[in-house]
């Protein structure tokens, strides 16, 4: 959905099924951040026809608006692939980890602070993971031979 001012009326368009209609979809929308193009704004991720979403944005074009399709590509995690990583979340001012460990507590991780800027590491079961990364790469074979399934 188009985020309008109240007193904007969006274009009528033809009332096309959103599957075979191009001109509508999930967008992500930017513009040139300086005069000679260099550099790019990123304006917003807007739903909604093409035309709609250009002419609500045309006051925040520097020259023109460039539309790339957005396709939500959402993963489940699967097996841990280490035993810890060093991450930073955007949506936090300060590295707090007393605030992150209540923050994550009813998790089965602990976290503590990351040698990198404005980050901290999350720790997982250091023996349970480690484990598990040996054991996924035996194979079948040397599975049985071990006695494991």
């Amino acid at each position: 959905m188009i985020i309008m001012e109240a007193d904007m009326e969006p274009i009528k368009s033809p009332n096309f099924p959103k599957s075979v209609d191009p001109t509508y979809g999930v967008w992500i929308v930017s513009t040139e951040a300086d005069c000679e193009g260099r550099s790019a704004k990123r304006l917003g991720i807007y739903e909604g026809h093409i035309d709609e979403i250009a002419l609500h944005l045309a006051d925040k074009a520097m020259y023109s608006l460039f539309f790339s399709r957005y396709e939500a590509i959402i993963s489940i995690p699967g097996e841990a692939t280490g035993a810890n990583v060093s991450v930073n979340l955007s949506e936090i001012e300060k590295v707090d980890i007393a605030a992150l460990n209540s923050m994550f507590s009813e998790r089965p991780i602990s976290v503590r602070p990351s040698n990198y800027y404005h980050s901290f590491e999350i720790v997982g079961d250091q023996d349970a993971i480690k484990r598990k990364i040996a054991l996924s790469k035996l194979t079948e074979e040397e599975r049985k031979l071990l006695g494991i399934e």
